[in-house]
């Protein structure tokens, strides 16, 4: 007696047709709902994708482009121009309770450097070195002529964001004003140049190693910072770059 086969629909993967044999009516229940799905989300894409353009340089859609976000961009050229360039609502970059929401940016949109590096660019003139690190980190040392706006408080039940740090970012620096930031090792002030990217600054720059130096899981030294490379230090909270004075417009 000669054996039939189920006839495999085209538009289940081996897998969903697998299953559909395996769990019997279930299946078949499962398969009719899957194929009306994918029916109508064909029809739907064909008919709006028909009018799309890219957001960047409307150009009419095509097969080729790029979906993210539920947008569609011709090229990653364009995508990743949009990230740069797109406004960002203040109230994306905060959870409810105030901690920094992590932003999607464009790749290397900040130029990460060394402290040798952000001592260069100093000397160059033009440049601000902001320590993003707490009031009592920066007063304990800082780069010379370093100017302090933490983005995080250290608090008596640990560090918590500081909500006012983009305020107080743009009420002492132009978006487009080339800014040097550096924290104890380089991991809040790269969190702090995502935000900034994110609310439109465009010359950010982050010091790999910060102050301190940054450490591997076992504690050794994998970048010497500021302070390890001999380079200029100050001590104290001036009167004029402290948190305060910065917060205040200076």
């Amino acid at each position: 007696m000669p054996v039939s086969f189920l006839p495999y629909p085209p538009s289940l993967s081996l897998l969903e047709f697998a299953v559909f044999l395996l769990v019997g009516w279930r299946g078949a229940h499962y398969l009719n709902r899957l194929i009306d799905k994918r029916r109508e989300r064909r029809q739907g894409r064909g008919t709006s994708l028909a009018s799309r353009r890219c957001p960047v340089c409307a150009k009419p859609y095509s097969e080729d482009f790029v979906e993210r976000n539920g947008k569609y961009f011709c090229s990653h050229t364009c995508w990743f121009d949009f990230l740069k360039n797109r406004p960002r609502p203040r109230e994306t970059l905060f959870t409810s309770k105030g901690g920094f929401v992590r932003q999607e940016t464009y790749p290397m949109s900040y130029q990460d450097i060394t402290p040798e590096q952000a001592k260069e660019l100093l000397d160059k003139g033009g440049y601000a070195y902001v320590d993003v690190r707490s009031e009592p980190e920066f007063r304990n040392g800082h780069p010379a002529g370093a100017v302090n706006v933490p983005i995080m408080h250290r608090e008596p039940m640990g560090m918590v964001p500081n909500a006012d740090f983009l305020r107080v970012m743009e009420i002492n620096f132009e978006h487009d004003a080339p800014v040097v930031l550096g924290c104890q090792s380089g991991g809040r002030s790269a969190k702090a140049a995502e935000v900034m990217l994110a609310a439109g600054f465009t010359a950010v720059h982050n010091v790999s190693g910060g102050f301190g130096g940054a450490r591997n899981d076992s504690g050794t030294v994998v970048q010497k910072g500021w302070f390890e490379l001999g380079l200029p230090v100050d001590y104290g909270d001036p009167d004029d770059r402290s948190y305060t004075a910065m917060s205040a417009g200076r």
